[in-house]
């Protein structure tokens, strides 16, 4: 029979090459599967074994925290010397399959460590000095109830406390070998019971700490825009940067801050604000009374002794003077108005809200800081925290220098 071409022949065997292609396709079909099979072992073996991706990846978030106001991002000044509570945010806490492992240290003071490991109690040295506290948290993988020897993750939080040296340990004027000087005991005999530190006398009574301004502690930031050593007895001009004692009271920097947001609003440049000077010793600030005669601006009282002043300019080109705020070409006491205006509006909301830090505001036609280059106007703001007669806010002078024309300081 002759095949019908174009149409299978049903008798017809396959060709032994056709039979040895078809063994060859179905070995190398289960080689395939076979190799498959494996690799999906061993790559749910190294999966088992290599840590949890979430773990390598982790972005670890850690921060000392304290419940002091007193607190700017890593850094803290304290008012006493008293233990400091302290906690470590710890962001993610726990990692799955390690073990957290948490030490801390410092350079200055003590540690004491409380019933968690996240918690600690910092006890500062008994002289002013910059403590700088660590927390290193590191996570370390498990296998077999056994931990790695080498951390997965680990980071280091820091903080940076000022501790203040007791205002006890100022004896005969001194503290710790630098001369402050004695203050005046408003109670004593000749203090007229009709002047403010009469009516007032708690307000005057020495600091109970002050704070040491050296080459550790002159940067230390204190606020958005203010360093300890902004503070301190007129830096550069006066003290050249050498080693000091001030007082500070935290709510004349707070209260300087919330000017600065205040004049901001009114459209002033509030972040231009320079400091002619903050605190002022009893020996200097007697001694240039003494020294200068009628021509010091000084005050026996004065409440920068007592770290709750500041005297200021706005000084957006950076020349030492006053800026011309009312825009007449000339630099004169009256640009201060503008300045009395945001603070006027400050005192008056701190009394509305029941805040003690209103105080006193004056304006002056030119410094007595002799060791200066530059004259200027300027603006004096304190936190004395009491009214004066008949229940306004204290303001000076009377009248404007040089034309002599009255201030009427409850319309500014």
């Amino acid at each position: 029979m002759i095949p019908v071409p174009g149409r299978p022949n049903p008798e017809r065997r396959p060709s032994p090459s056709a039979l040895t292609r078809a063994v060859a396709l179905a070995a190398a079909a289960m080689f395939i599967i076979a190799f498959l099979s494996g690799a999906r072992v061993t790559l749910a073996r190294a999966a088992r074994s290599a840590p949890p991706a979430a773990a390598s990846d982790v972005e670890l978030r850690l921060a000392i925290r304290t419940e002091l106001p007193t607190q700017y991002g890593a850094n803290v000044w304290l008012e006493s010397t008293d233990p400091v509570p302290l906690e470590l945010d710890c962001e993610p806490s726990v990692l799955a399959g390690c073990e957290q492992r948490i030490r801390w240290r410092c350079d200055r003071g003590r540690l004491d460590l409380q019933e968690s490991a996240t918690r600690n109690r910092f006890f500062p040295p008994a002289k002013s000095a910059v403590a700088t506290i660590e927390a290193t948290v590191e996570f370390y993988p498990q296998k077999a109830g056994q931990s790695s020897p080498a951390p997965l993750v680990s980071k280091t939080a820091s903080l940076r406390i000022l501790s203040p040296s007791p205002g006890s340990l100022l004896r005969d004027g001194v503290i710790d070998g630098f001369k402050l000087g004695d203050y005046i005991n408003p109670r004593s005999r000749g203090v007229r019971k009709t002047t403010f530190p009469g009516i007032h006398p708690d307000k005057y009574q020495p600091p109970h700490a002050f704070y040491l301004v050296d080459e550790a502690s002159r940067d230390l930031p204190l606020s958005r825009h203010f360093r300890l050593g902004d503070f301190a007895l007129d830096y550069p001009w006066y003290s050249l940067g050498k080693r000091q004692y001030i007082a500070l009271d935290p709510g004349l920097v707070r209260k300087i801050e919330d000017l600065i947001d205040e004049m901001n609003r009114a459209g002033l440049p509030g972040d231009k604000i320079r400091l002619i000077y903050g605190f002022r010793s009893p020996a200097y600030n007697l001694g240039r009374i003494n020294q200068d005669g009628d021509e010091s601006l000084k005050s026996p009282f004065s409440m920068h002794q007592y770290g709750k002043a500041v005297d200021f300019i706005l000084d957006a080109d950076g020349d030492l003077r006053l800026d011309d705020l009312d825009h007449d070409g000339r630099i004169t006491v009256r640009d201060t108005i503008p300045i009395v205006r945001c603070v006027n509006a400050l005192d008056r909301r701190y009394r509305s809200q029941g805040v003690p830090l209103f105080g006193g505001c004056g304006v002056y036609d030119h410094h007595d800081f002799w060791e200066r280059p530059v004259q200027t106007p300027y603006v004096h703001v304190d936190v004395r925290g009491y009214l004066g007669e008949e229940g306004n806010l204290v303001r000076w002078p009377g009248i404007w220098p040089g034309t002599k024309e009255a201030i009427f300081w409850g319309k500014l």
